[in-house]
Formats: structure tokens, sequence, C-alpha cells
């Protein structure tokens, strides 16, 4: 009996275990994928960023700081694919929620400008592969949604918001 008990103990501990007091595992909210360019950069770009509005853009007044909830960290010039997570790249993180306008814009002047004017949408995410409407993203909490991919091609920009 007594030779026993120390493989009963062991055999407790071995199999029982499991993780331990390890913690969970950090679940993040937001969204990833990539950007892929396609023809030449146009001159003169000072910024180009990954941008998700809330509610739909259908006039320039709906290009604001209230409605924006989404801002990458700037794409580097010249680039051809960018991959990103919106935990590993948010100037402005998102949360939770559903989406109507996710794109990628670019910026001509020297200041950072919330002007719909001051910006150029070259590409926009399109869910299931319909290209007449932007895609809407909805992010359940504690999700990370992969697989939103933006092709933005210079040579056939997508069509712009009002304002521009």
């Amino acid at each position: 009996m007594k030779s026993l008990l120390p493989i009963i103990l062991l055999s407790v501990f071995l199999f029982s275990c499991g993780e331990g007091i390890a913690p969970e595992p950090i679940k993040q909210t937001g969204f990833s994928g990539s950007v892929t360019f396609v023809g030449d950069w146009p001159l003169g770009v000072t910024r180009t960023h990954i941008v998700v509005f809330k509610d739909p853009l259908l006039t320039a007044g709906d290009f604001n700081a209230f409605n924006l909830k989404f801002v990458s960290v700037e794409i580097p010039y010249g680039s051809t694919v960018f991959n990103y997570n919106s935990a590993d790249t948010a100037v402005v993180p998102i949360g939770e929620g559903e989406f109507s306008y996710v794109a990628v814009a670019q910026q001509k002047t020297l200041n950072v400008s919330l002007n719909r004017k001051d910006w150029f949408v070259v590409g926009v995410y399109y869910a299931g592969g319909d290209t007449t409407k932007p895609g809407k993203l909805t992010i359940p909490q504690n999700t990370l949604v992969r697989g939103i991919n933006i092709n933005c091609d210079f040579n056939n920009p997508p069509i712009q918001p009002p304002g521009g």
C-alpha cells in the first residue's frame, strides 16, 4: 500500500492539474487582415491609414470625429502589402460593434485634417466579393475578426464618399 501512494499522488498531480493557476489567455476585440496595393503610388501622399466609420458616409458631414471609430498607424509609402491587426496597429482603437465603412484613405496635406475634402479613398472593404457597396464589419466582444482584406488599385480607385 505504501508503494502505491506515491504512484497515486503522482498520477493525480500529472493528470488533474492541467494549466494549474495559469492566467486565462487575453481575448482580443478587433479585426485583422491585409491591404494590397496595385499600381504606382500617387505623388505627394503624406499619410495613408485604414479608417473605420460606425455609420455610412452618406454626406460630407458623416466624415467626422464622432463617427470615426478606428484609425491605423500610417501605412508606409510605397508598400505593396500591409498586414495588420487592429490591436497592434491602432492610433484610435476599436471596440465591439457593427461598422458600416472600412477603407484605406490617403492625405496630401502637411497637417492631419478631419476635413473630408483633404482625404482620398484608395480602397474599400467589400464583404463576400460584393463590390457594389461597402461591407459591414461586425466585431463581437472578445473576438478578433480575421480576413478583413482591402485591395487598393491606384489605376481603378473606388467610388469616393460624398464631399471629396
